[in-house]
């Protein structure tokens, strides 16, 4: 199967992570010969859904929040050091969007 388009989660999901494991090419010899005893359905991914799928489970693995940056930032709030640079907030925006934007052109 050959996915299309630009809609990176639906790529991601596609693939499921739960299940990638299963189907990695050193587990293959299993499933074929699990396959030639009964009826079973054969999932076969290519080179980039497996590198989509390691890349869902690598991004899993990072934390929703980074517990010991929001601390600091708490800390310096109540001591009224904190200094906010709205130029470097927008330029990391920016920067953030333009690789998105870049990783989506390589995935299609």
């Amino acid at each position: 199967m050959k996915v299309k388009g630009n809609n990176l989660q639906s790529k991601l999901t596609v693939y499921g992570a739960a299940q990638i494991q299963e189907f990695r090419p050193e587990n293959r010899e299993i499933k074929k010969s699990a396959k030639a005893s009964s009826d079973m359905d054969w999932v076969d991914l290519s080179g980039q859904g497996q590198m989509v799928a390691d890349a869902q489970r690598a991004i899993a693995l990072i934390p929703d929040v980074r517990v010991p940056l929001v601390s600091q930032i708490q800390n310096d709030l109540q001591d009224g050091a904190y200094v906010f640079d709205h130029m470097k907030s927008a330029e990391s925006m920016l920067r953030e969007s333009f690789e998105n934007q870049a990783a989506l052109m390589y995935l299609m």
